[in-house]
């Protein structure tokens, strides 16, 4: 009877709050979210970014029908529909992306359609937005885009634009262009050394997988093609080194996502997968984990993530806040007897389990991209996936009862690209580190929320937080209180008095009026000065120990100084009066 599957239903919730297990509820229509997507044969992205920097993740939801696109904004945990494009998009569209590509504190907005051709629209800070596609240098033909990404190659303050377009024997194969810093982007696939041959890209991703500070790109292909692997030689160009690292797996690639799950500080990746049979093909999902920056060993089968379903989307997440990185992943199914659309693994160290009553009660549609945020900001990060045929997205709230700690924290570039793209967040904790690495566009083409979130365990207090910038710069914080969101702006941690380093590097005066004078003790081998928006002023190679630097004809302002010597690089603050 009715009220013997309410007690029921009664006890297990209360088993799992006392026991403070992991568990995930949706409320995508009560807190909502009401759009249906008409999904088709290849599904849709989805995006979980904040989209006017109020500090509160955001939901955007492409479709495939003529209601176009639909904008959630987010109040306290509550979404409400925005109509934030005039006119409003209506033709089919793939996935989205949030990003600040001009730095001037506004998030602007790319559209990607496969079907109509790709639009990238400038936010003023009014808040309106103009299609500025044509004036900005990009392809305005449908070039079969699925997803975009962006990173910074350069590491020049400004974001390039990487097209993952799915197609073959086409004159359309995947594109990288690169931000002139001025508006405009310039195509630069074949200078790179990006293939100009077509090929079935459903998305990439910008990370750092050598730790040696400039930004890498890794493609997902479909079918039987190839995944690659860029490395980035640091002039403008990348070498191929799928073959040579182990990352060029062959299989039927859905999706990648990014991150350190075994907190070594090497940057893992995860690749989705169908369980159609292919020659030469890997069955199941792959993680493929990063050994030492070199190389990347296929540790599906011991780490138990080897899903053998028709897999999407997946993101690495805290779920319950235990210092550590579970795994979500959505499915079309997981099995034909299972029906189940979705895989939890929960991270134990030694590998992963797969706990059972955590809810996700009826997680049964046929899922394609998925996203990680905060809808409520309470510290628990919660699941947004989008789904097949006209049904509703889900929002599943991680609704674990647990008394772990949290500590999130969000970014504001200055020297660097204002979102903090490419950005490596390291924690410690009684010698226990984790690592986190910003990066838009993860999952199958959808986009996560531009906040890390940091589960600490019992902590109360995180001995530092350290931010390693694409500029070079790096901030620390000291002995953080948890259960907050923390900003850090670029460079706020750095002194602004005169700079020594250990008595081998000397900056002075600081502030400064119009002379400043570096002695290093050793030879300098550069001094670069930027200013706040990442645009360098001034370079100089001094091939001596002191130097003497007329900055009389600077401005007065805050500005950036990297020196480099001794094959170290110094990056520090400067005042100029």
């Amino acid at each position: 009877m009715w009220y013997r599957q309410l007690l029921i239903c009664f006890f297990i919730s209360f088993t799992l709050l006392v026991k403070g297990q992991t568990l995930f509820e949706d409320e995508a229509l009560t807190r909502g979210i009401d759009a249906t997507t008409n999904c088709d044969g290849n599904g849709l992205g989805i995006s979980f970014a904040d989209f006017d920097n109020d500090g509160l993740d955001d939901i955007t939801v492409p479709t495939r029908n003529n209601e176009g696109l639909k904008f959630y904004k987010n109040f306290g945990g509550i979404f409400v529909e925005q109509q934030l494009l005039t006119p409003a998009i209506l033709y089919p569209t793939r996935s989205v992306s949030w990003v600040d590509y001009d730095n001037d504190g506004d998030r602007d907005l790319f559209v990607v359609s496969d079907s109509d051709g790709n639009k990238l629209f400038n936010q003023a800070s009014d808040g309106t937005f103009s299609d500025v596609t044509i004036s900005s240098g990009l392809f305005t033909d449908n070039v079969f885009t699925f997803s975009v990404t962006w990173g910074d190659i350069n590491n020049d303050g400004c974001l390039d634009l990487f097209f993952s377009n799915r197609t073959t024997n086409t004159l359309f194969p995947n594109f990288l262009f690169q931000n002139n810093c001025d508006g405009t982007f310039s195509n630069i696939s074949s200078s790179a050394g990006i293939s100009s041959d077509s090929r079935l890209t459903f998305g990439a991703s910008f990370f750092d997988f050598n730790n040696d500070g400039f930004q890498d790109i890794y493609l997902i292909n479909d079918k039987v093609t190839a995944n690659r692997l860029y490395k980035n030689d640091g002039d403008g160009t990348f070498t191929d080194v799928s073959a040579s690292t182990g990352a060029g797996i062959t299989i039927d690639a859905m999706s990648v996502t990014i991150d350190d799950y075994n907190s070594d500080g090497f940057l893992d990746i995860y690749i989705t997968n169908t369980d159609i049979q292919y020659p030469n093909r890997v069955a199941g999902n792959v993680l493929l984990q990063n050994v030492n920056g070199t190389s990347f060993s296929d540790v599906s089968s011991s780490s138990s993530t080897d899903l053998q379903g028709w897999c999407w989307g997946a993101n690495f997440l805290d779920a319950e806040n235990d210092a550590d990185l579970d795994l979500y992943v959505s499915c079309l199914y997981v099995s034909e007897t299972d029906p189940d659309s979705y895989g939890f693994y929960e991270n134990q160290t030694s590998g992963f389990s797969q706990p059972t009553n955590i809810g996700f009660l009826n997680n049964d549609l046929s899922s394609y991209g998925t996203a990680i945020g905060d809808a409520d900001n309470n510290g628990m990060v919660d699941i947004l996936v989008v789904n097949d045929a006209n049904n509703l997205p889900n929002l599943w709230m991680n609704k674990t009862n647990t008394t772990n700690n949290y500590l999130s924290v969000s970014l504001n570039g200055t020297t660097s690209n204002k979102d903090g793209i490419g950005s490596r967040i390291e924690i410690s904790i009684n010698g226990e580190k984790q690592y986190r690495y910003l990066i838009n566009g993860e999952s199958y083409i959808s986009q996560n929320s531009f906040t890390e979130y940091f589960g600490v365990g019992a902590a109360t207090i995180v001995d530092y937080v350290k931010v390693t910038w694409l500029s070079g710069v790096v901030d620390i914080l000291n002995n953080v209180s948890v259960n907050q969101k923390i900003n850090i702006t670029e460079g706020s941690t750095l002194s602004t008095a005169n700079y020594s380093d250990n008595n081998t590097l000397a900056i002075y005066p600081n502030p400064a009026n119009n002379r400043l004078f570096v002695n290093a003790q050793q030879q300098l081998d550069s001094i670069i000065i930027y200013n706040t928006l990442g645009q360098q002023i001034l370079q100089l190679n001094p091939n001596s120990s002191t130097f003497d630097i007329d900055i009389s004809g600077l401005e007065s302002g805050i500005y950036f100084i990297k020196t480099a010597y001794n094959e170290r690089e110094v990056t520090s603050r400067l005042i100029k009066n």
